[in-house]
């Protein structure tokens, strides 16, 4: 067995400042009751200083978040590798339509209550948790379809939580502003993340890592450990690289009629150069049939 290693946990922040301290002053109350009390405590209390109702939606969205946890509701996505992290925030989102229609389709549908209309809609959703190797804080996303057809995401990372659209992705992705390209880099995560989980199913174990330090896990979590695939890695013996890294490339769903079978599932196309040219290479020998858009977001 290898070396144990320890995990970030995700919306610490929450299960800590939040959960901790109320419990201390109501000790007998379970879970349900402290998350209401809390969020009764939230939207009532007085703007802060510093503080408005869009940084006050971004708390209870969190609560939210630490809720479904507590429930065994939310997803805990577990990275071997610190490396598949930063590849899936590199990776250019090229088909972010057909990724969002390929959400729409397999997403879980839910009655999600809208805080300041008050309102309760059936939405589309994914929210999962991710762990990272040596790593204090793991990320808590809540990525839903909304009525528009867009997609919103709202991610938790510590103290710290933030809101982004894909109607918003595209001017964002072009400025380099720390808040711009943290906003996009974590939208590319959440996005790619799912993506990768259904374009390689093999690498997507059950449970959680056999090297991981014993510690109190939520036994109701529905835990999965994420492998990162030789498809995407470089070629280890390469003279041009003494480290190992993954290849350039995208997510996309395949469009053309040409494929019946396969129309609308969800691959992973991969750029390498050779000798000095551009080469496309895909899961399929038929790639040129649907690469209909070639911008790269």
């Amino acid at each position: 067995m290898g070396k144990k290693i320890y995990y970030s946990k995700p919306l610490k922040y929450f299960w800590h400042h939040y959960y901790g301290t109320q419990k201390k002053f109501t000790p007998d109350f379970t879970n349900d009751q402290i998350f209401t009390v809390l969020r009764r405590n939230i939207l009532n209390a007085p703007l802060g200083i510093s503080e408005t109702p869009q940084s006050r939606g971004l708390i209870i969205s969190g609560l939210e978040l630490w809720r479904d946890d507590y429930m065994g509701e939310l997803l805990h996505i577990f990275f071997l590798d610190r490396e598949l992290r930063d590849f899936l925030e590199k990776t250019p989102l090229s088909d972010i339509e057909g990724i969002k229609k390929f959400l729409y389709q397999n997403g879980q549908k839910r009655e999600i209550l809208h805080l300041y209309s008050n309102e309760k809609r059936e939405t589309v959703v994914y929210k999962f948790a991710l762990h990272l190797p040596y790593e204090a804080d793991g990320y808590a996303f809540s990525l839903s379809i909304e009525a528009d057809g867009s997609v919103e995401l709202y991610f938790a990372l510590g103290e710290n939580g933030g809101r982004m659209s894909d109607r918003f992705y595209a001017d964002v992705n072009k400025k380099n502003d720390a808040i711009s390209l943290t906003q996009a880099k974590v939208f590319r995560f959440a996005i790619n993340t799912i993506a990768y989980m259904k374009c390689f199913p093999d690498c997507v174990s059950d449970g959680v890592p056999q090297n991981l330090l014993q510690r109190n896990e939520n036994k109701l979590a529905k835990n999965f450990t994420f492998q990162s695939s030789e498809k995407i890695k470089e070629n280890q013996n390469s003279p041009l690289s003494k480290i190992p890294h993954f290849r350039q490339g995208h997510f996309r769903v395949l469009h053309s009629d040409y494929f019946a079978n396969k129309k609308g599932e969800l691959i992973f196309v991969t750029e390498t150069m050779v000798k000095g040219n551009a080469k496309t290479v895909s899961t399929s020998p038929e790639i040129d049939k649907f690469t209909g858009n070639s911008d790269k977001n």
